[in-house]
């Protein structure tokens, strides 16, 4: 492919920041700063201004909802919206500074823990950990909890892969990860002794599941290693440490099943009523306690519907694209500049725009992120008209209200998938920001799939 050598925009190198980037960086600081600031105006001056806003709006709502359903409020949600733009901006640029790598590969790295926080969230939902730990399980303090465990473990797994004799040994990176999931499987196992003492589950709940699952995501964590070849040490760490804490988050939720089955087989009502109310129907007093057919048409529709679409368009329109030299659809080759691109108008060009709107059709980014607003509104929708759940979110509400139906969000969650292909499909990254195209994808997915998880597994276990 031809390619014009004189070049009329400069093209920035890895290490230098954009003004935008900076500005989202000082942003985020600031509010970083404004945060500890309210933190240590607490115990200075309790009661100031700073201190009544922090409570009212953010550490109140956290509370509520930590001890039943809370709500959201609009300043929280715009504060946790424009923080979350701010993160994406400056994560990636701090990422491609330091020369972590963002391959496809980043993402289904970070998936689990999309999983893990909704996994927490549901057994948090089930009253099932302590006191000393349940805040931790809350929105959106569970996405922070989230974020700073990623760090740990990619950090960990990044010193672990120095530290033997190779200056990558990925045995070592495994033997991190088993060390984390095992510390996981301590804390939660302890949370949930705690949390049962006092209670009407104190006599009911078995925690052998939780030990069981445990060992059987450390052994998921043995396996997973010969299949880590091409990743990096720092995204081989962050996938198994994720995967092995939904494994035991599951475990969790598995010590419910089995304790409410067995109430169920029972017949004790009075000690269904007393763990979860909604379990019986007050006008037929039948006990509906687990909704399978939820995860059917939440997951599994929106799933096939997508594998369709990859199959029938993506899948042989990337390959094309392949062929004519071109791996990833949309991102342009290092050295060429956005504004290049547009001038020169040559075979690449012609190449990228024929064949990239159809190929983004099969990159696992854009998939997984229009999966995940179709699962949040599939989920929102069955739950709030087939289930009895109440939706807490302001923007959400006046969405339901406009429409004048829950269904009405699924629409609007399935268009909103649309528009995630569409950008995707227009939008073309110069090579020095292939890391915010990847986090701009994976923002996408998490508020999407993550409280589409929480509703649909709520929804499957009644809680």
């Amino acid at each position: 492919m031809s390619v014009n050598p004189v070049r009329s925009s400069p093209v920035l190198g890895d290490e230098t920041f954009s003004w935008w980037e900076r500005l989202s960086i000082l942003l985020l600081g600031l509010i970083v700063c404004i945060v500890a600031a309210a933190i240590i105006s607490e115990t200075l001056s309790p009661g100031n201004v700073l201190d009544s806003i922090f409570q009212d709006y953010f550490l109140d709502p956290i509370r509520a909802e930590s001890l039943a359903d809370g709500s959201y409020n609009q300043v929280n949600t715009l504060s946790y919206n424009f923080t979350l733009i701010l993160s994406v901006i400056s994560i990636a640029a701090i990422l491609r500074k330091v020369g972590i790598s963002a391959t496809e590969c980043t993402i289904f790295a970070l998936l689990p823990w999309v999983i893990w926080a909704a996994l927490g969230e549901v057994v948090e939902d089930a009253s099932l950990f302590g006191s000393s730990l349940e805040s931790w399980f809350v929105s959106p303090g569970i996405h922070f909890q989230g974020a700073i465990w990623v760090i740990l473990s990619g950090f960990i797994a990044s010193l672990a892969a120095k530290s033997g004799q190779n200056r990558d040994d990925r045995i070592w990176v495994t033997g991190a990860s088993i060390a984390l999931v095992t510390f996981q499987t301590i804390l939660f196992l302890t949370s949930l002794q705690e949390g049962r003492i006092g209670t009407s589950m104190e006599n009911l709940l078995n925690l052998w599941p939780v030990a069981i699952f445990g060992l059987i995501a450390i052994i998921v964590v043995i396996f997973s290693h010969p299949f880590m070849e091409k990743w990096s040490s720092i995204e081989q760490g962050i996938f198994q440490v994720g995967i092995g804490g939904c494994i035991v988050l599951y475990g969790c939720l598995h010590s419910y099943i089995r304790m409410m089955l067995k109430l169920e087989e029972s017949g004790d009502k009075s000690a269904i009523l007393s763990i979860d109310r909604s379990a019986i129907i007050p006008e037929t007093g039948v006990v509906e306690i687990f909704h399978p057919e939820a995860l059917f048409w939440t997951l599994v529709v929106p799933f096939l519907a997508l594998f369709t679409v990859y199959l029938l368009v993506g899948r042989p329109n990337l390959q094309k694209l392949k062929n004519c030299g071109i791996s990833v659809p949309g991102l342009l080759p290092p050295g060429i500049s956005l504004s290049d691109y547009e001038k020169e108008r040559t075979q690449l060009h012609d190449n990228m725009e024929s064949l990239t709107w159809k190929a983004i059709l099969a990159s696992p980014i854009v998939l997984i992120a229009m999966y995940g607003q179709a699962v949040d509104g599939i989920a929102t929708g069955i739950g709030l008209a087939e289930y009895g759940y109440i939706e807490k979110h302001v923007l959400s509400s006046a969405v339901i209200e406009f429409f004048g139906s829950a269904y009405g969000f699924t629409v609007l969650k399935c268009f909103i998938g649309m528009v995630v292909w569409w950008f995707y499909a227009l939008q073309r990254w110069e090579y020095r920001y292939r890391h915010l195209r990847i986090l701009m994808a994976l923002a996408l997915m998490t508020v999407g799939l993550a409280p589409g998880l929480r509703d649909v597994f709520r929804m499957a276990l009644g809680v």
